[in-house]
């Protein structure tokens, strides 16, 4: 029994750092530009068969394929939201919404229809090696991952709080018009923190995608999943979100070791429910970056 908990706390660990990336990107968009982006999810999935086709069809290295499928999913994303929820800024937060699920039904079929119901998996450079870290033993590719993930975190967090451009972003959230007053290029930040978004979901997909499979709807529940933490951790909390993304790991994990695999997807949902009853604003609420 020692053992499988000791196995849960690193799936959860694992399963925390991929939707701690997802759900930074969500929760930097809401916080800067105030939209709610359900096709987040969708650029996850992009992300993992950009980074599918480079390793698999180009044979590139795995890791210089998550940073080319970053970039050309960031960029995509920049252009998302030049010209789809740039025209709606100004009307209101519903119809960005719409446009966001919209978006998000005609990329999951787009790709369904070019690359077919299959699923895939993304070839890793370690396969299942294994190494022990103080007695505890996990593979190293879950070990890159929270590795990944953890040096990406504290990289945002010195760019956001130390940088110029973090004062940008910053002031962009807490109030647009006094920023574009101080010199700030407002379209830019939108254009840029959608870009960085974009591009967080993309690397969490192609990481994901070499642990489990690559198919055209597997966008769907992370997307949602991510949306959940971002409440859970208060909408605009980087920090919130990073929490978040980690007591839902955890709480899948051993309810998929304690109950049933079944309820596995559920546990987020009944989090969601509870937090919308008990703590509206979430566990660092606000609607600011942080």
């Amino acid at each position: 029994m020692t053992d499988q908990i000791i196995q849960a706390l690193v799936n959860g660990l694992v399963s925390g750092s991929i939707y701690a990336l997802m759900a930074i990107g969500f929760t930097l968009v809401f916080g800067i530009m105030h939209v709610i982006n359900l096709a987040h999810g969708e650029l996850y999935m992009l992300g993992a068969f950009t980074t599918f086709i480079l390793v698999g069809v180009y044979e590139i290295n795995f890791f210089v394929s998550l940073v080319i499928s970053a970039f050309i999913v960031g960029v995509l994303g920049f252009f998302i939201e030049r010209f789809i929820f740039r025209p709606l800024r100004k009307t209101a937060m519903l119809n960005t919404l719409l446009a966001s699920i919209g978006l998000s039904i005609f990329l999951s079929n787009l790709v369904l229809q070019i690359a077919g119901p299959q699923m895939r998996t993304i070839a890793f450079p370690f396969g299942t090696e294994e190494i022990a870290i103080f007695g505890i033993t996990m593979t190293i590719q879950r070990l890159l991952i929270v590795g990944i993930t953890a040096a990406l975190v504290i990289s945002l967090f010195v760019i956001f709080k130390f940088t110029k451009f973090g004062k940008a972003l910053r002031a962009t959230s807490q109030n647009r018009d006094a920023a574009a007053l101080m010199g700030v290029n407002i379209n830019l930040m939108y254009g840029l923190i959608f870009m960085i978004s974009a591009s967080l979901a993309a690397i969490a997909g192609g990481m994901i995608g070499s642990l489990y499979v690559v198919d055209a709807a597997m966008g769907i529940a992370p997307g949602m999943k991510s949306f959940i933490i971002v409440i859970l951790g208060g909408m605009g909390s980087v920090v919130g979100a990073v929490i978040g993304a980690l007591i839902l790991g955890y709480a899948e994990t051993f309810t998929n070791l304690y109950g049933s695999a079944s309820l596995q997807d559920l546990v987020g949902y009944v989090i969601l429910i509870l937090v919308l009853l008990l703590k509206p604003s979430g566990l660092f609420g606000g609607a600011k970056i942080k």
